[in-house]
């Protein structure tokens, strides 16, 4: 399938702040107890407090009744993101969940969390679950190839110098952090990113 480019809408953040490589920042992922990457599954509810469904993962959402551009406009004012360059800060159930996951992972690995952190966590996920509406919720390897290469803020945590395994490593983590969120900000398209990922960085 041929990947449709999404228009720009979320800016660039705090991307410039952290640097252009990604040995910059410690952008948290789920990850194993030895360091190594895991297999991205769903998040695991258990220990949390059952979050209020939502509009956006509704039995209605992401039909191909809805214009996708309405649909997308929906999306943002329902997680009541920003689009003038604030810096974004979890506000609904699941943006808190996911960032408290986020915040969770990079303290225990002897960091301190930053504010910039968690809005280039959240920008990350939203530009994901964005290309997923503009694209009718079709996500495969191939939207995921277009996603990380026409994305600003890949293309501001990436060396641009790096070329084939070394570069598919350095986008390796940021990829997984991004399909990972997708399981709390748009859950009825985290399967389909999890299977996108898995065949591009793991396959």
């Amino acid at each position: 399938m041929k990947a449709r480019l999404r228009p720009l809408v979320l800016t660039l953040i705090v991307a410039t702040a952290l640097g252009t490589t990604t040995g910059c920042i410690r952008l948290p992922s789920p990850l194993g107890p030895d360091g190594m990457q895991a297999p991205l599954t769903a998040p695991d509810d258990s220990s949390a407090a059952p979050l209020e469904p939502t509009d956006a993962a509704g039995p209605d959402a992401g039909t191909s009744s809805e214009d996708p551009l309405a649909e997308r406009d929906r999306f943002f004012e329902e997680q009541q993101l920003p689009l003038d360059g604030t810096p974004l800060v979890a506000v609904t159930p699941a943006q808190k969940q996911f960032i408290a996951e986020q915040r969770a992972y990079v303290e225990e690995q002897g960091f301190e969390w930053t504010a910039e952190e968690e809005s280039l966590s959240l920008a990350l996920v939203a530009d994901a679950c964005e290309t997923a509406i503009l694209n009718s919720h079709a996500v495969d390897a191939d939207i995921l190839r277009a996603h990380v290469a026409t994305s600003p803020l890949f293309a501001q945590l990436v060396d641009p110098s790096l070329q084939g395994e070394q570069r598919a490593a350095a986008e390796d983590p940021i990829a997984n952090l991004m399909v990972y969120g997708t399981t709390f900000l748009c859950p009825q398209d985290s399967d389909a990113w999890i299977d996108a990922y898995t065949e591009v960085y793991d396959g």
